[in-house]
């Protein structure tokens, strides 16, 4: 993916758009204009935030007077098929406006439905489905940035500690959702060299990609896959540095590491400022989280939305490209929050 921090540039039309929410004709042309958008999430069974980004999405669709129907999903392998299910349902239903955070990529790809359905407009919120030319805009944050921004805190300590080297293990998540791949990469562009020049010792040997990714994003998988690492490291010792991508990942860490009677946790970073992150970060058990302005996102998606269904592109200076299709891309702020953040 082709991510450079950008700042969103929006034609005037844009601003033009907020429209009266019970007019659903065009006032220039009385062309009746078709508002319906189908939602398509996780649910929020196993990560806090899908239900605060629900909460975010509905807000920003009323704004801007879209009638938006919401469907979710477990992040489960029957989660994800169930929402292909949805997403057939919503296409069969006329809907030409789709916006889908995808719990497993590949099944999306797989059913084809984006691609045998050319006149219904798709943006991915959150996550992007990979290898997919047929997206017409994706709203997310930066997720290659996330990693570096996780690994500059890691190695900011680490410098700042004066120690020559210090313990590193790494937590990533699964590979249904292509985010769990360029956080790693953000952060193993930083850390790496590090590595390589035994800066950074990894005691388990677990280092590439496919030795750290997770089951799930769950905290029980955290946890499993935390105490995999201690069983490197003698009785009641620990790694002084814990990448954790996702907070859930790091609450799993502080739960293997309790158990194996830790009480001094290492610096672990986390994302999402989650419930337990916050409580976590304010009582010293993890380090940093990364604040992805959730509300900023779902505006921008609505935004978006709201442009196709107007027909006035919302410009950007930045995009994927899948194959030679470059797709634009839109993305909102994002925040290392630390204790004193609250």
């Amino acid at each position: 993916m082709k991510k450079d921090f950008f700042k969103v540039l929006f034609v005037a039309a844009v601003a033009l758009l907020t429209v009266s929410c019970s007019d659903d004709k065009d006032k220039d042309n009385e062309v009746t204009v078709d508002r319906r958008v189908a939602v398509l999430l996780p649910d929020d069974s196993m990560i806090e935030r899908w239900g605060i980004d629900k909460k975010n999405l509905e807000n920003a669709m009323d704004r801007y007077g879209l009638d938006a129907t919401f469907y979710t999903a477990p992040e489960t392998a029957e989660g994800a098929n169930q929402q292909v299910e949805q997403l057939e349902k919503a296409i069969n239903d006329g809907i030409k406006y789709i916006v889908i955070t995808a719990i497993d990529y590949k099944k999306i790809n797989e059913s084809q439905l984006i691609e045998k359905n050319p006149d219904v407009k798709v943006v991915c919120h959150d996550r992007f489905l990979i290898d997919n030319p047929h997206i017409a805009y994706i709203s997310s944050a930066d997720t290659k940035a996330v990693g570096h921004m996780q690994a500059t805190f890691l190695l900011t300590y680490f410098r700042a500690s004066g120690k020559s080297s210090m313990t590193l293990e790494i937590l990533e998540g699964p590979e249904t959702d292509v985010n769990a791949k360029d956080y790693y990469d953000g952060a193993m562009e930083k850390l790496r060299p590090l590595i390589e020049n035994d800066k950074l010792i990894v005691k388990s040997g677990k280092i590439e990609y496919d030795q750290v990714k997770a089951n799930s994003w769950s905290v029980a998988d955290g946890k499993s896959d935390m105490l995999n690492r201690l069983g490197s490291y003698e009785q009641g010792e620990c790694p002084d540095l814990i990448l954790a991508a996702i907070d859930n990942q790091a609450q799993g860490a502080i739960q293997a590491l309790t158990e194996k009677g830790i009480n001094d946790m290492p610096i672990i970073t986390g994302q999402d400022n989650a419930t337990i992150a916050r409580q976590n970060i304010l009582d010293g058990k993890q380090a940093m989280t990364i604040d992805k302005s959730l509300e900023e996102m779902a505006f921008n998606t609505a935004l978006i939305v709201n442009g196709l269904v107007h027909n006035v592109p919302v410009q950007t200076i930045d995009y994927v490209t899948v194959g030679s299709t470059k797709i634009p891309v839109m993305y909102s702020k994002l925040i290392t929050m630390v204790k004193d953040s609250y």
